[in-house]
């Protein structure tokens, strides 16, 4: 049986290509045909979505995300007038004192916000010091329970002492070996990469135990680069260099790499991030929120590294970033052209190239063979839509606006507002109470 989606404005991101009133037919877990409305063909055992003029496109990739902060919304903090403060008095804490259910209902409340959003691949970057071994696999379980795709590591980090960096490091590889059986099947949506947090709580002693396990995975990493001014210069490492010349040296930086941020960074520092082949993910709204600085956006994107957009938590949809991106940098360069190629590449093409890499598949395009990861919008443009203007009724139209069906894979999540095979109610009273609890342990 094949799921048809009718009467669509389909925006493929393919070239460009605007197909005003189109259908896309899927079959198991691609787009088998597509075109307009007057070639479509009724099938037997067709099931139809009758999209009724709304926007059909690809689904979002986020490329950086926190699934174990939702708990931390709402949650009382102290003053914190310093990044490090931020890590120290927030972070830190609420991931010390996370347990295997925060984990997995942490992941389904975002998850749910990704559904929600459009949002249909989430690379997530996981920290859970109170909870190491198979923090992975309570995550995975909620992705698998929700139909999402994503991409999983744990942050190895130095901050909690040498014996939790190793189980850190344990946790990924097992992770990993786990993930390699099963990623030939198309149905399987997970992948897994190599978490690190970032170079100022990684001794060098860490590194290379790090990169002796990852020799034989072979596994892309994820990590923060020079996020706030504490990671932008490296005391304890004994190199006598910029973070990103650190980890270059490391043999961190190399193709297929996710460095998340990359703020505090100059120009000798982006031409070795361009040269190692690592995708750099810029995450503007947790930026702002941190006060940790601007990153070099248009500049790197100008030297040819692929910078996608992500949200470091802040959001498990890529909305907000996505039109943060496009005005912060119009403000900073005093310029209301600067960015607009920039973050349109960045959203529709770097950020699915991302999850590309790590599943060898075709993202971020509605062609016969990608992935049927597909969305459709409540937006029914009120003026024309083609080739030339496709990124303005995204930005300006797509991004304000609900999403009202969500496939992923071929398996529709949400259709109508309406999730498929989610308890919300209950999922959301869990939180209430696992919240609750775990704000009270952190104090």
């Amino acid at each position: 049986m094949g799921l048809v989606i009718k009467n669509a404005c389909i925006i493929t991101c393919d070239q460009g290509v605007v197909i005003p009133d189109g259908y896309i037919r899927t079959k198991d877990h691609q787009i088998v045909e597509m075109g307009k409305m007057s070639a479509f063909q009724l099938q037997a055992g067709d099931h139809i979505i009758d999209a009724y003029s709304r926007i059909l496109m690809p689904g979002f990739v986020n490329p950086h995300m926190h699934l174990y902060s939702q708990f931390a919304r709402g949650m009382s903090s102290p003053k914190m007038i310093s990044f490090l403060e931020i890590l120290e008095g927030l972070w830190w804490k609420l991931d010390k004192a996370l347990k295997e259910e925060d984990i997995y209902i942490s992941t389904l409340i975002g998850l749910i916000q990704a559904i929600r959003s459009g949002t249909t691949t989430i690379i997530d970057h996981h920290a859970s010091y109170g909870m190491i071994k198979n923090s992975l696999t309570a995550i995975s379980e909620g992705f698998s329970q929700v139909g999402m795709r994503g991409a999983l590591c744990f942050e190895v980090s130095d901050r909690h002492g040498e014996k939790d960096a190793e189980k850190a490091i344990h946790e990924n590889a097992q992770f990993l070996e786990e993930v390699s059986e099963k990623c030939m099947s198309p149905n399987f949506l997970l992948r897994g990469m190599f978490g690190l947090h970032a170079s100022f709580t990684l001794s060098n002693a860490t590194l290379k135990k790090v990169r002796e396990v990852n020799e034989k995975i072979d596994a892309p990493y994820h990590i923060h680069v020079a996020e706030g001014p504490e990671d932008a210069g490296d005391a304890k490492s004994n190199y006598n260099c910029s973070v990103v010349r650190r980890l270059a040296d490391e043999g961190i930086l190399r193709e297929g790499t996710i460095a998340a941020h990359c703020i505090h960074v100059s120009d000798v520092d982006i031409e070795l991030l361009k040269k190692s082949g690592a995708f750099v993910v810029h995450n503007p709204v947790s930026n702002m929120n941190n006060a940790v600085g601007r990153a070099p956006y248009i500049k790197m994107c100008a030297a040819g590294i692929p910078v996608g957009i992500g949200t470091d938590g802040m959001s498990a949809g890529i909305s907000n970033d996505v039109k943060t991106a496009s005005v912060c940098h119009k403000e900073a360069a005093s310029n209301p052209s600067a960015g607009w190629n920039e973050v349109q590449n960045s959203a529709l093409k770097v950020n699915p190239k991302i999850a590309g890499h790590l599943f060898g598949q075709e993202f971020g395009v509605i062609k016969n063979g990608a992935v049927a990861d597909v969305i459709i919008v409540d937006y029914i443009p009120y003026t024309t839509v083609n080739s030339e203007n496709f990124w303005a009724h995204i930005l300006f139209g797509v991004l304000n606006s609900n999403v009202h069906t969500t496939i992923v894979n071929g398996k529709t999540l949400m259709q109508d507002h309406k999730l498929v095979g989610i308890d919300e109610a209950s999922i959301i009273n869990e939180a209430r109470k696992l919240s609750a609890a775990l704000w009270k342990r952190i104090g």
